[in-house]
């Protein structure tokens, strides 16, 4: 899955398998996910599924091939 960081001094873009992870002190049985170019651990949207798209994702959809996660512009039109 494609991600971006939103931190505007970052910028960094990546799949999910890149993201940090860590234990969250606050709560034992949550983990913290953080950008690998910053650090911060809450900066960081998935991103459209559309190749080349980094536009953020907004609309989840079911269709015949699986499910899609696209931003508005490439949303499937049933």
């Amino acid at each position: 899955m494609k991600v971006k960081c939103e931190n505007s001094n970052c910028g960094w873009k990546g799949e999910d398998t890149e993201l940090l992870h860590a234990p969250n002190p606050f709560d034992p049985d949550d983990e913290l996910t953080g950008c690998p170019g910053c650090k911060d651990v809450s900066s960081v949207k998935t991103c459209c599924d559309e190749p080349g798209c980094w536009d953020w994702w907004s609309c989840g959809t079911p269709t015949p091939e699986g499910y899609r996660g696209t931003c508005g512009k490439h949303r499937p039109i049933h």
